[in-house]
């Protein structure tokens, strides 16, 4: 996926049942960069679960699960 830290993928779960794969995708750190003005090591005040769908694997739908940080 490209991803770099502290930005990882967990874990995959294949759901043929669901025609769909899992991807679980996580960023483990207490201190963020602001996204907006760039003020560098701003404490995550707290995490809000995000899920989006990824384009397909040949027929299997794509979804990514993450608890995104967020800063002040």
């Amino acid at each position: 996926m490209g991803l770099t830290p502290p930005w990882a993928v967990d874990s995959v779960s294949f759901r043929p049942d669901e025609g769909a794969i899992h991807f679980e995708v996580s960023c483990d750190t207490a201190r963020l960069a602001c996204p907006v003005c760039g003020a560098a090591d701003q404490p995550v005040h707290d995490r809000v679960e995000r899920t989006w769908q990824h384009l397909h694997f040949f027929q299997f739908k794509a979804f990514i699960h993450c608890r995104v940080p967020r800063v002040a």
